[in-house]
């Protein structure tokens, strides 16, 4: 169960900021997107003060890419936004700035998702925008189960902890992107040198096979590639190339 926030104390100011040193350490020693979020919204709680907290990352087109929470109720209370379309995620994504709700039995905006959030059980929240730059972008949201607890203290305080989370994710993802390119063109080569030995193809001629079924059967090349690795063949891969 969530912790009610009214039995957590607010850090000290010095607290804060040794807290946020140990948070963008920490950030930094995940090994990839996800464990990143997830760390970050564990953070949101200890540094930040709520009751719970979840995150959404999204896709260019914005299908949503990962949702990491410290509970399955503020997993859930986070889904909701996006599955109605309407919440305080969405518009701090919109607006580029926090949203706070200080009671989501009052709250006279996304009438659907504030029934739904207020009946599983939270009163007040804090939303953010990630500044993952052009090509994706996320939201956290920080959950109260009692009103009226985020201020303006807790709104610069994750403020703070947003930015060491951006750059975190952002670097986890290039990391991430660079270590698949690095694997791909591995399997490519292993994939040329099979066809190369099997099919008596010099490399351009095995790179030119992999590409034209890639192309030809729509499939990504990564995946030819493996499957080739995989099964030591190609479907009408002949020694003529084709």
């Amino acid at each position: 169960m969530d912790t009610p926030s009214e039995a957590l104390p607010e850090p000290e100011p010095d607290t804060v900021t040794r807290l946020l040193a140990a948070a963008a350490s920490q950030l930094y020693l995940q090994p990839d997107v996800r464990s990143t979020v997830t760390a970050v919204v564990q953070q949101g709680v200890e540094i930040v003060g709520g009751d719970a907290a979840s995150a959404t990352l999204l896709r260019p087109r914005g299908e949503r890419e990962v949702v990491a929470g410290t509970s399955s109720r503020a997993e859930e209370a986070d889904a909701i936004q996006f599955d109605l379309d309407e919440g305080p995620s969405l518009t701090a994504l919109i607006e580029q700035a926090p949203v706070l709700v200080e009671d989501t039995t009052t709250e006279p905006r996304w009438p659907r998702w504030r029934a739904a959030v207020a009946e599983i059980g939270y009163r007040s929240l804090l939303a953010l925008p990630l500044d993952l730059g052009p090509h994706y972008s996320g939201a956290i949201v920080v959950f109260w189960e009692l009103p009226e607890q985020p201020a303006d203290r807790n709104v610069a305080v994750a403020r703070l902890l947003m930015r060491h989370a951006a750059i975190a994710i952002t670097d986890a993802r290039r990391s991430s992107t660079l270590r698949e390119a690095i694997d791909a063109r591995y399997e490519i080569g292993l994939a040329q040198g099979i066809l190369m030995e099997r099919y008596g193809l010099d490399a351009a001629q095995s790179f030119e096979v992999l590409r034209r079924y890639s192309r030809d059967n729509n499939v990504k090349l990564s995946r030819v590639a493996a499957n080739v690795v995989r099964t030591r063949s190609l479907p009408d891969a002949h020694g003529s190339g084709e």
